[in-house]
């Protein structure tokens, strides 16, 4: 039923974090992506942002991104990569007019295995401070963030494609050659996270 590719993106600068060092911040962000029907058995927000605090795993610190962290270093999310691919599928849907629902198709049928994709790194190589402007009841105010980078990871992780005859290895190939010029990741506008295809990989193929 599926085919597995094993692909690996080699980030050719930096890639940056984006997940904020405080309970507040993350609560926040957790808020903004709730869906309009929360399920029943849906977890609470308060809970489920002690969980990624300690998943982050540093001190709290106001206006600054981190990466996630456990006892193999810092990773980068499988779901972050799998909605790069689905918003690259977008942006390409004109040279595939034979395909009608093009990204509906790619997103029903192509997903990320890998749940953490390792950045071969125990800790950010460096930070970066940017001024930023903001809205407040008082108006619009300066002020400032900072985000932890890597520099020139490389992303592996296990591709799993639908083996229908529909997301073809031209269309793989092409989400990630959009890819690598658009980046992966946050700060994108200062040039953060283009990427090259160095391997995409046919697997043994599974549920046959």
């Amino acid at each position: 039923m599926w085919k597995r590719y094993e692909v690996k993106l080699q980030i050719e600068e930096r890639l940056a974090a984006s997940m904020p060092k405080t309970k507040e911040e993350i609560e926040k962000m957790l808020e903004y992506r709730v869906p309009t029907k929360v399920p029943d058995n849906a977890t609470p927000l308060p809970e489920l942002a002690d969980k990624i605090v300690q998943e982050v795993g540093v001190e709290p610190e106001i206006g600054w991104a981190t990466f996630k962290r456990d006892e193999n270093g810092l990773y980068y999310e499988g779901r972050c990569v799998r909605g790069h691919i689905k918003d690259c599928a977008q942006q390409i849907v004109s040279f595939f007019p034979y395909i009608k629902a093009f990204r509906a198709k790619v997103a029903n049928k192509v997903y990320v295995e890998t749940d953490k994709i390792y950045l071969g790194k125990d800790r950010p190589d460096g930070y970066e401070q940017r001024f930023i402007q903001v809205m407040t009841r008082q108006g619009p105010r300066s002020t400032y963030k900072f985000i932890d980078y890597v520099e020139k990871p490389i992303l592996t992780f296990i591709l799993r494609v639908l083996d229908d005859g529909v997301v073809t290895n031209e269309i793989l190939e092409a989400i990630f050659e959009y890819g690598g010029t658009h980046g992966i990741g946050q700060e994108r506008s200062q040039g953060w996270g283009k990427y090259k295809l160095l391997r995409s990989v046919e697997l043994q193929e599974v549920e046959k």
